[in-house]
């Protein structure tokens, strides 16, 4: 399978081209060519010194988009317009995967011993914090967002947002994470399905229709948070029955 990462020179797009890189023919997409090559030829090195094999080239947004089975959106949220606009005209029968998630850094103050939360400045800096917030769309998600961006006839799925891009990238690290997958069309989650299998010990969890996709995403944000005032790293998900 021929998979385009778009926005494949960033953190988590390393990810998908270690992982996916090894089975499937892997296109890492950027809107400069030849930081898309080096990307690649670094990826492919990387695995080499593992024992791997690798199928990883670079190319041009609109040409990876145009040469793959699978598009992978893994670019923020306000690159979205941008980038939709660059690959839209070879969009014909791929499927499209939207790992995008609209958020914000705010600032609020915590009032010690209380569960209140002001959304305002203060003077006490001792109790000012960073935090990160879900910016819902006018349409519900993201993914709703961008599938009425695409022409018609485009399969969208949204997935991997809560995957952490640090060790989706560390090849030392065999990861044990959920991904939520939603989506209107049953072949194409399928499709989504065995590749999050594809990544050792990763379980797909149909989470439902396309409508489902804010909460997947909204769980980005609460992740970092937790990770941030509790002193812990590259948080995921696992569900445990």
């Amino acid at each position: 399978m021929k998979i385009a990462v778009i926005g494949g020179t960033g953190n988590i797009g390393k990810g998908f081209a270690l992982r996916w890189g090894q089975k499937h023919e892997v296109i890492v997409g950027s809107r400069d060519q030849k930081r898309a090559e080096t990307k690649a030829a670094e990826f492919t090195a990387i695995l080499k010194d593992y024992g791997l094999d690798a199928n990883i080239t670079g190319a041009l947004n609109k040409k990876a988009a145009a040469a793959a089975d699978v598009v992978v959106l893994a670019i923020r949220y306000n690159q979205v317009f941008a980038i939709i606009d660059q690959i839209k005209p070879v969009l014909k029968d791929q499927i499209v995967i939207s790992v995008v998630v609209p958020m914000a850094k705010d600032r609020c103050m915590i009032v010690p011993d209380s569960t209140t939360i002001e959304v305002k400045a203060t003077d006490r800096d001792d109790y000012k914090v960073d935090y990160f917030c879900y910016s819902t769309p006018a349409s519900g998600s993201a993914a709703e967002e961008i599938d009425a961006m695409l022409p018609d006839g485009i399969k969208l799925v949204s997935a991997f947002h809560n995957v952490p891009a640090a060790k989706l990238s560390n090849m030392d690290i065999e990861l044990s994470y959920d991904v939520g997958v939603c989506g209107n069309n049953m072949h194409s989650k399928k499709v989504v399905f065995d590749l999050v299998r594809d990544i050792s010990n990763m379980r797909p969890l149909d989470i439902g229709p396309l409508e489902t996709s804010s909460m997947v995403e909204s769980l980005t944000p609460l992740l970092i948070n937790i990770a941030i005032r509790n002193n812990m790293k590259d948080v995921g998900i696992k569900f445990i029955d």
